[in-house]
């Protein structure tokens, strides 16, 4: 958890875009996992992040996921070592993702039900759509 000003402000450098917002946010979670526990950590970390932005969301909150894991933070360095650097996390310690929390800058409406594809969506059969 990272509600330091400076630190988010440091974070939200990680990578060149889709992160500048952090700067702005009160509250950071970087979802990291240690790689040598588990060969399943990059599925453990999803799951974290998105049960971290549930809980966001029943407390009132917005959120927004940050990707880390595969991203650049420029020619020479990931977006995951900067964070490790910034931490001083060890190699085995993987950053996957960030997830920012606060109070959401505007509302959106959801999307019309006669707009949903239901169509990508398949029953018991890849070729049997949902009825």
């Amino acid at each position: 958890m990272v509600d330091d000003a400076q630190l988010l402000v440091q974070l939200s450098t990680a990578k060149p875009h889709g992160g500048t917002f952090l700067k702005d946010a009160p509250l950071a979670i970087v979802i990291a996992a240690d790689s040598t526990k588990s060969d399943v950590w990059v599925e453990d970390t999803a799951i974290a992040g998105i049960l971290a932005q549930a809980a966001a969301e029943w407390l009132g909150l917005g959120s927004c996921w940050i990707q880390i894991r595969n991203r650049r933070h420029d020619s020479e360095t990931t977006a995951e070592e900067f964070i490790q650097r910034v931490f001083g996390l060890p190699d085995h310690l993987k950053v996957a993702s960030i997830i920012s929390i606060g109070h959401p800058a505007e509302t959106k409406s959801p999307i019309p039900k006669s707009d949903l594809e239901y169509n990508k969506v398949k029953h018991n059969h890849c070729t049997r759509p949902l009825s």
